[in-house]
């Protein structure tokens, strides 16, 4: 690689790779599947929330299609398998670090040509556009307020990439998944030794940030009441010290929340904390959900739709104009994540046009007639398809269903369906 331009770093395990990437601020990362110390897949995840832009190439002896998948999945940027050839090993790490480059240094469109780009040229979405141009460049506290899968996190990274930290680390903490009895050790790591199996001295999230930098509180609304007197301290002090240690660390860092309840009336009701609430809100914005813009319906479902006839090597897919009617009626509850997966689904079973009865396929569809069963034929699907596609649509129908009775809240949701938040994620993530 030092023959090739580049300039390496080298670390022999995992631990001490994630200390150097958080020292050194990397334009690509080449990471092994199996080391010493924290595997691939870990450190892989922990780069992800160290520095959510950071392309990640996994190189392993071990390739399989699956781990591929996975791999990609978990957010690398390429997946390449041992042995290789140099110069094709060169010609990734130098698309990913024109792709970093092009993150950090945005077009002269800036903001508008960004979110435009990727959510739509609805007047809901120009209402959009100007709120953050109103914000960016400012170290403001931003709650982003909207529903499950309506774009918050696009909206995040849009405000840190066109700030003026967009040269540090977005770091992204998911408050929904961490257990009450992690938060501290989340939030601000451990030394070594402050508790047992704590081998290695960890850094936190805000730590990682801390350094000029942003730190995204994914779902904030989900905090349990120590989580959010943690985050008030940190707030408040601009200080941390990590577990079982005394030195206090000092933050310079950019605080956004995204959240899917409406916290200013949590925050009457006392199930969020006033005092929090108007800490992070210094600058609130709020995502539209896609039934408040269809207008945007069809050309992101032509967006998709090409994404993933791409991934897939298929031919050009087009799409009936009844089929945009249908989309159009839809309600979307999952929003655009529902759309995109909708797109998905329906790019994987057809090989020319989407039309609306491929589209029904899985129970998809408001209030839309119901296809007659046609006769069963030798190309018919088998009694087990079929059961299965039953299957995943009432299941789908729960779990969409328990989300709209939780009004947007996937903790409240994974609760009233008795399974785990990590559990409902997944589900959620698969059916919609």
């Amino acid at each position: 690689m030092n023959d090739a331009g580049f300039d390496v770093v080298e670390a022999d395990e995992g631990g001490s790779g994630l200390e150097l990437a958080a020292q050194r601020t990397p334009d690509v990362v080449l990471l092994d599947i199996r080391m010493p110390g924290l595997g691939g897949v870990e450190v892989l995840r922990r780069l992800q929330r160290l520095d959510a832009g950071l392309p990640v190439i996994v190189v392993t002896a071990h390739g399989t299609i699956s781990g591929a998948v996975s791999a990609i999945r978990d957010g690398a940027f390429e997946y390449v398998t041992k042995p290789f050839r140099n110069e094709h090993l060169v010609e990734t790490v130098q698309q990913a670090m024109a792709r970093r480059s092009a993150v950090r240094c945005p077009s002269a469109g800036g903001i508008r040509d960004a979110l435009t780009a990727s959510m739509g040229q609805s007047p809901a979405i120009q209402a959009l556009v100007a709120e953050v141009e109103a914000v960016a460049s400012t170290d403001y506290s931003v709650v982003i307020s909207g529903e499950t899968g309506a774009g918050k996190e696009v909206v995040a990274r849009c405000l840190h990439v066109h700030g003026p930290r967009a040269n540090h680390p977005l770091v992204i903490i998911d408050c929904g998944a961490i257990a009450e009895s992690l938060t501290d050790n989340e939030f601000f790591g451990h030394e070594k030794g402050a508790f047992t199996g704590a081998g290695d001295r960890r850094r936190g999230s805000f730590e990682a940030a801390g350094n000029g930098g942003t730190i995204f509180l994914d779902e904030v609304g989900n905090l349990a009441p120590t989580g959010q007197k943690a985050l008030l301290r940190t707030l408040e002090d601009h200080t941390i010290h990590r577990v079982g240690g005394t030195e206090m660390i000092e933050l310079d860092m950019r605080v956004i929340a995204a959240t899917n309840d409406d916290l200013r009336d949590r925050a009457k009701s006392g199930s969020f904390r006033e005092d929090l609430f108007f800490r992070l809100a210094e600058y609130v914005i709020t995502v539209p959900p896609l039934r408040a813009r269809t207008e945007d319906i069809p050309f992101l479902a032509r967006r998709f739709l090409e994404s993933a006839r791409a991934s897939l090597g298929r031919p050009s897919i087009d799409i009936h104009p009844a089929a945009f009617d249908l989309l159009r009626a839809h309600r979307w509850p999952g929003n655009v994540r529902e759309l995109r997966n909708v797109m998905r689904r329906a790019a994987l079973t057809t090989s020319d046009i989407i039309t609306p009865d491929l589209l029904r396929v899985g129970g998809f569809g408001t209030n839309a007639p119901a296809v007659p069963p046609e006769p069963v034929s030798a190309g018919a699907a088998s009694l087990g398809h079929r059961v299965r596609d039953q299957v995943r649509a009432v299941e789908r129908d729960a779990v969409v269903g328990a989300l709209e009775q939780a009004k947007g809240n996937k903790a409240e949701a994974a609760r009233l369906l008795g399974i785990d938040y990590k559990t409902y994620r997944t589900k959620l993530k698969m059916l919609t």
